[in-house]
């Protein structure tokens, strides 16, 4: 009997610990979170400037650390969505056209910033020849939080992992 109680109060707490976690963040939330990281690869695949900066925080920071096989590793802070518009802008002036697959979002909750981490495969085919293509492979870590009601991505990293021309 007294091992039917404490597995009782043991299934119990768990329950109870579950709904609490669960109870931080929404599902709406989370397919909002996820939607504004599919809108993020949309709109730099589509050169929708303005569908990009209606994602961002006005004073977002973005990290961009780049492995050895690709910008030879550089690591670039922008600080400000003006700037980091005019830079992916700049960068996304070099392809004719591209596509960002974002998936396996990792949602988590740190320092009252919801957290997402998403893997990236993207291509860009060059302006230069019809033949002339670059794949990245890598991954995201992206800060949000409510802004006005919407989500607003406020620190933005991304992680090159590999590239392959």
């Amino acid at each position: 009997m007294k091992r039917i109680i404490n597995n009782f109060i043991f299934i119990l707490l768990l329950f109870f610990n579950i709904e609490a976690n669960a109870n931080d963040l929404s599902t709406a939330d989370r397919l909002d979170i996820i939607d504004i990281m599919n809108k993020y690869g949309l709109a730099v695949d589509a050169k929708d400037y303005q569908l990009l900066g209606s994602l961002f925080s006005d004073d977002v920071e973005a990290r961009l650390i780049f492995d050895p096989t690709f910008f030879g590793g550089e690591d670039i802070i922008i600080k400000g969505k003006k700037e980091y518009l005019a830079y992916i802008k700049e960068a996304g002036s070099l392809y004719r056209t591209s596509q960002h697959l974002i998936g396996n979002p990792l949602i988590t909750i740190e320092n009252e910033l919801i957290k997402v981490r998403t893997n990236l495969n993207a291509r860009g085919y060059y302006n230069d020849s019809v033949d002339h293509s670059v794949t990245l492979w890598g991954y995201y870590e992206t800060y949000m939080k409510k802004e006005d009601n919407l989500w607003k991505i406020v620190k933005h990293t991304f992680f090159s992992i590999g590239a392959e021309e």
